[in-house]
């Protein structure tokens, strides 16, 4: 599967640890740290959820399974907001 930002969407990272997530005309969403983690691997892996989840698993040396489970979970959000799209 393969998702990316929605046209006109920018992300901030902020201090917190958190990512402010913008597009233009809309209210702005803010991701929790894991949040910004999973947005930040999106982006490093070309929207490829798959191999973001498999990055981040191995950086948290934890299940890649349970990664992807939850990551798909988070991306099925971040379409519904708009910040993110299913790629064609």
């Amino acid at each position: 599967m393969r998702i990316l930002a929605a046209d006109g969407v920018s992300g901030t990272a902020l201090a917190n640890g958190q990512m402010r997530l913008r597009k233009a005309g809309r209210d702005e969403f803010r991701c929790s740290p894991v949040g910004a983690a999973m947005w930040i691997a999106l982006r490093h892996n070309d929207g490829f959820l798959e191999l973001a989840a498999a990055s981040l698993a191995e950086a948290w040396k934890t299940d890649e399974g349970k990664v992807r489970s939850a990551m798909t979970v988070w991306a099925e959000r971040m379409v519904d907001t708009g910040m993110l799209r299913a790629a064609q």
